[in-house]
């Protein structure tokens, strides 16, 4: 028997051998095939697009995307699977016609022709129905695809954590656990108020047994009135808004811009649907029939004040003096701001360099970029221009605000005639001298300097009535070299037969291009509106991940970044849409997503596998953006002030040329968004902490760290003062016992208590600092104002976990 077992054991070796050898040749035989994204795909696209791409079709061929290979030219498909003899691009590239110049290298050329000799696997199919301009995904009609099938469905809470469980499944990786409770509340309510949660909130959702204690919570924070605070801020920020004109050093004021700022508040707010807020803002006045001179009538005064969208860009036509071309490029200026801002808040599009060429590469053309121009220069008439101060008039004003101005302007009528009685009425046998006088007259006019404007003035987009200007493409991008007239129309690439562009004259006179434009790009099922909505969702996927699936938000096209999960943005885009354009409703989705409720500690595995967290096996771990880090402050210290609305609080340089906010001032501790938005002066607490200068407009924040931060927080006089305001009410909150004070100031801070090393560290400092201040009657409250200022300076309140 043993020795049958020892000659049939080579054998048995010998075909175990061979057998593991074909396997392996079979493996190498499947690496041979390349992959239409791995290596065909970057081929194609490193030297062929110049001639056949999204911009430059010749022969009507694009080869930077799938689809447009698998469509093909006039000439039909270049590509017959299976036979590259027979296939047209292989002729071309194998002859070096192709690329001429610049032929493909043999290594190259072996790529291809493998792939296509293996039947060009993955090469998508194209119906004849689909428009050249939906090559690209962004492009491309709207679809809703099936959340995948997962080997582990434990941690699926919702269809989002399908598309990323099934994508971290192949790569060996899965969801991580879900962070605790005390985490959860304080994410939740940082994310979507832009504040912490109070101890009562983390209390009361730390102890709620109830199954669905986590979605009640989530919704509580949806309807608190400070929701709207944050997200609106986002929006402005997307939008370009600013609370001045932007012209060099020459940064005026915008006194009436604020009414926008505060429209788009109440539009978070009550959750309005998010098409119908991009047509009030881009057509505002034509929706609601106003008449170019007419009165501002109370329904109309939203939808007015709506449209300053399109004067949010940079307008320093008010201030430029130069010759008339340098007074006809600002105005140009203007438009090319506007037209940006289009662009990339709206379609996630880069069409700037359309300004002088056609894009180098996104299907947009010099033709398109000044079509689109075309739309808005009926209200921007470059010939026939109106300065920014003279684009506002006397709206019906809100019934409270007439009463607080009344109520004002009797107090200061009042106090004036009380100044002029008491003159009146002096000795008359004291000779009336001039310095008595002067100092009449400059108390009536501090008085009158503090009269306030009658309220219900509006600053919006100003079409007049009557015939619409032509619009020409500018040869080069050059103001006075005219080329060939326009007619107005949107981008060509998102085109389709049933979804016209036709503007019509309204009621009111105006061209009605931009209503056209409007409903044009909203319109259900059109491509138009798929690309809108993908937009938003990357967007507000992006507000709770700190990056959007698409890392370039501003930028969806060819040039823009791949989308990390590209399924599940269709999927979020998809069902924003079908909520009726509802942002809470998508809030709602990603938010009750096990994959937003995950821990944020990596494990080795994830972290080996996927270093920068782009399949989201665990929550990113981030710091706070500037706004929130000054809001939070004021909360926790117990000074915030949380009037919503109404003009911008000041600010100013002092002598060391920091922009600061005076304490004193009237609402000096009114949440971030109500500060004033100056372009060329952003608050230093906030510039250091990465808040944006609104050149054009800011679709994402920069995330930097660096030692003015931390010098900032341990020397800034707001920092300092919110400590001392902090440790007051750790005193009156929590009283005289220090081991309560600690508890309640952790609470506050990280939204949760001590561990017992930060209890220890606590104590000792505690102990010592009063030493520090020895001498003085007041080192004991020295010493807890430090203790919080180190708690505000600490990772655990300025990271978001």
């Amino acid at each position: 028997m043993k020795r049958s077992l020892s000659r049939k054991g080579p054998v048995g070796r010998v075909a175990a051998t061979c057998s593991v050898l074909g396997l392996m040749l079979a493996a190498a035989r499947a690496e041979e095939v390349p992959s239409l994204g791995r290596q065909v795909m970057p081929l194609l696209t490193s030297r062929c697009v110049k001639c056949h791409g999204p911009a430059v079709q010749k022969n009507g061929l694009n080869l930077a995307t799938p689809r447009g290979l698998a469509r093909g030219g006039k000439d039909g498909s270049p590509v017959v699977a299976g036979r590259p003899d027979e296939s047209p691009l292989w002729e071309a590239v194998s002859t070096d016609a192709m690329p001429p110049k610049e032929p493909l290298s043999p290594d190259e050329k072996a790529v291809l022709r493998r792939w296509i000799e293996a039947g060009a696997p993955g090469l998508p199919k194209v119906s004849p129905g689909d428009a050249p301009g939906s090559d690209h995904w962004a492009f491309a009609p709207a679809s809703r695809p099936e959340p995948p099938a997962v080997r582990d469905a434990r941690r699926v809470r919702n269809p989002v954590d399908r598309f990323l469980e099934a994508a971290l499944e192949a790569r060996g990786l899965a969801l991580a656990p879900e962070a605790d409770r005390a985490t959860l509340v304080r994410r939740v309510a940082l994310d979507l108020t832009g504040l912490p949660p109070s101890p009562g909130e983390i209390s009361a959702y730390i102890r709620d047994p109830a199954p669905d204690a986590y979605e009640r919570m989530v919704g509580r924070y949806l309807a608190s009135p400070r929701y709207a605070a944050r997200w609106g801020k986002l929006w402005l920020d997307a939008a370009g808004y600013a609370d001045s004109n932007g012209y060099f050093n020459a940064d005026t004021d915008r006194p009436l811009a604020y009414r926008y700022r505060d429209y788009v508040i109440r539009c978070w707010a009550e959750d309005r649907p998010l098409d119908r807020f991009i047509r009030e803002q881009i057509a505002g006045d034509e929706l609601v029939g106003y008449h170019p001179g007419g009165p501002a009538t109370r329904p109309m005064v939203e939808s007015l004040i709506a449209t300053h969208f399109l004067r949010n860009a940079p307008d320093g036509t008010g201030e430029s003096d130069g010759n008339p071309d340098e007074l006809t490029a600002d105005r140009y200026a203007v438009l090319e701001g506007a037209t940006q801002v289009i662009g990339s808040s709206m379609l996630g599009l880069s069409l700037q360099c359309a300004r002088c060429h056609d894009h180098k590469f996104e299907p947009v053309s010099q033709r398109d970029y000044y079509a689109l121009y075309a739309i808005l220069a009926p209200a921007y008439n470059v010939r026939d221009w109106v300065k920014p101060a003279d684009r506002s008039i006397a709206g019906e004003p809100e019934p409270h605000e007439l009463a607080a101005w009344e109520e004002s302007t009797r107090a200061i009528d009042a106090e004036i005639i009380d100044l002029k009685t008491r003159a009146a009425f002096r000795d008359p046998f004291v000779t009336p001298d001039a310095r008595r006088k002067k100092a009449l007259d400059e108390a009536v006019k501090d008085a009158e300097g503090r009269r306030l404007p009658r309220p219900g003035r509006i600053s919006f987009i100003m079409e007049p009535a009557g015939t619409a200007p032509a619009v020409h493409v500018l040869k080069r991008g050059q103001y006075g070299d005219h080329g060939p007239e326009v007619a107005p129309a949107p981008p060509s690439v998102l085109a389709d037969p049933d979804n016209p562009y036709d503007p019509a004259r309204t009621p009111g006179g105006t061209s009605g291009r931009r209503l056209a434009f409007a409903r044009w790009l909203t319109r259900p099922g059109s491509r138009p509106a798929a690309l809108l909505a993908r937009v938003i969702a990357n967007r507000i996927w992006q507000g709770h991940f700190g990056a959007g699936l698409v890392a370039t938000p501003e930028n969806l096209g060819y040039s823009g970044s791949a989308p990390s999960h590209p399924e599940l943005l269709e999927f979020l885009a998809s069902e924003l849409a079908r909520s009726g354009w509802s942002a809470k409703a998508l809030h709602r989705l990603i938010l009750n997503s096990a994959a937003y409720r995950q821990s944020s500690r990596p494990d080795e595995r994830t972290a080996e596998v996927d270093p920068d967290n782009r399949l989201l096996g665990r929550f990113p771990l981030r710091r706070l953006d500037a706004e929130t880090i000054r809001d939070a402050m004021l909360a926790v210290s117990g000074e915030l002030d949380e009037p919503a609305g109404g003009p911008y609080v000041p600010t100013s340089p002092n002598d060391q040329g920091e922009v600061l906010v005076d304490e004193k001032a009237e609402g000096a501790h009114r949440r971030s968004v109500f500060l004033q938005q100056r372009r060329t002066q952003v608050l230093s607490f906030l510039d250091v902490f990465d808040a944006p200068s609104i050149v054009t407009n800011c679709t994402r924040r920069s995330s930097t760290t660096m030692p003015l931060q931390s010098l900032s927080l341990l020397n800034s006089d707001f920092v300092a003062a919110r400590a001392r305001a902090f440790a007051g009410r750790l005193r009156r909150e929590a009283g005289e016992g220090p081991e309560a004070r600690v508890q309640l100031a952790f609470l506050l801070v990280a939204g949760r208590p001590p561990t017992g090393e930060e209890r220890a560290a606590a104590s000792r400092f505690l102990a010592d600092q009063p030493a520090r201040y020895a001498g003085r009657p007041d080192a004991a409250e020295s010493a807890w104002a430090d203790f919080a200022q180190m708690l505000l300076g600490s990772n655990a309140f300025l990271y978001e976990d």
